[in-house]
């Protein structure tokens, strides 16, 4: 059981590193597909990914060093079915005979790997069923398949990174990890009738959250930080160009048109109005970091006023946050920069013909 639970810590850890790789790509699918964010289909989604990651994990790890693996003499694998039965019947305490030795049985190695083994597929057949809509025939080959894979990764000692395997490639795990994941198949059957339509849709407004449009800013910044360590002299341009020219032509940022949505204003003085007073929210912290780095090189009876000037400027960057805190409360969604340019973000619904 500890071998299980730290393997589990291993894939868990895995899990958190993809996540974070993959959160932004994700949301910025879901935001274009959909136009928002499913929460249920995300955890159903991650919660898959988190499960495929412990599970190789399990099957892998933990990690034995390379000279015990090289001193192995044991089987490399086992290609006759049933043998766990025969090992069941042959070093279990069962005896049908008498109740007292079934308990002791299912608490037998001899009942329990097989068992877990069992366990370790049947949310596979779960997500086939209700997160992929996979047939039954579907989901026996996808998690044989599956299951062959650990084997292979097993037989193959780990792609011979190991002098020889370390686990046993067992016909049996085969059988009842395929076993498995039919089991959770049918359960999903019975009980996704209970659960929320992964594919229900929803009409699609012209409405932005808040969210979204932060995605969009994310990616913006992102290609900010591109084009100025990798394409200068124009890099020195960067913010301008991808927050004040690109918007004022395509009516929106590049973040912003990768995350379907524009700026809606009745004339591009109002767009480049826009986007001139938002740059009000980068030169207060531009502001607070200049003074910050001045109080290095000032005269000693200059720093008092430096410092009341940093206070300033750090407690007016709290402004923007403020900001946004109202724009979240009130049913417009807009920014002060946007109620004073009278402009609004807002969706581009798709058409017929996407």
């Amino acid at each position: 059981m500890t071998i299980y639970l730290h393997s589990i810590q291993i894939g868990v850890l895995l899990f958190f590193i993809f996540l974070f790789i993959s959160l932004i790509p994700y949301l910025i699918v879901q935001y274009r597909r959909y136009g928002r964010i499913n929460f249920w289909r995300f955890f159903v989604n991650f919660s898959f990914i988190l499960y495929l990651i412990c599970a190789y994990a399990m099957t892998i790890f933990p990690l034995p060093p390379v000279s015990e693996v090289a001193k192995m003499t044991g089987p490399k694998q086992n290609l006759v079915p049933f043998e766990f039965v025969r090992q069941f019947i042959l070093y279990s305490p069962f005896n049908i005979n008498e109740p007292s030795t079934w308990l002791a049985a299912l608490k037998d190695s001899t009942f329990i790997q097989p068992f877990f083994n069992l366990l370790l597929t049947l949310p596979l057949g779960l997500y086939l069923r209700y997160l992929f809509k996979r047939s039954f025939k579907q989901t026996f080959i996808l998690s044989f398949l599956l299951t062959l894979s650990f084997e292979l990764i097993q037989r193959s000692a780990l792609f011979g990174l190991y002098p020889r395997p370390y686990r046993l490639f067992d016909v049996d795990d085969l059988m009842i990890n395929t076993l498995g994941s039919l089991i959770g198949f049918g359960i999903a059957v019975i009980f996704s009738r209970f659960l929320p339509d992964l594919d229900a849709t929803k009409v699609e407004s012209s409405r932005v959250s808040l969210s979204r449009r932060f995605i969009a800013f994310l990616v913006d910044l992102v290609l900010i930080f591109i084009i100025g360590s990798l394409f200068l002299p124009i890099g020195y341009y960067s913010e301008l160009i991808i927050l004040g020219l690109v918007p004022l032509v395509l009516k929106a940022t590049p973040g912003q048109l990768l995350l379907r949505i524009e700026i809606k204003a009745k004339n591009r003085f109002r767009i480049a109005l826009r986007q001139f007073l938002s740059f009000g929210n980068f030169a207060l912290i531009i502001a607070a970091e200049y003074f910050l780095q001045r109080s290095a090189t000032i005269a000693q009876d200059q720093l008092g006023q430096n410092f009341l000037l940093i206070l300033l400027f750090l407690g007016l960057s709290l402004l923007p946050l403020l900001d946004v805190l109202i724009a979240f409360l009130s049913k417009t969604r807009k920014l002060w920069y946007e109620r004073v340019s009278d402009t609004e973000i807002i969706a581009k619904l798709k058409t017929n013909e996407e």
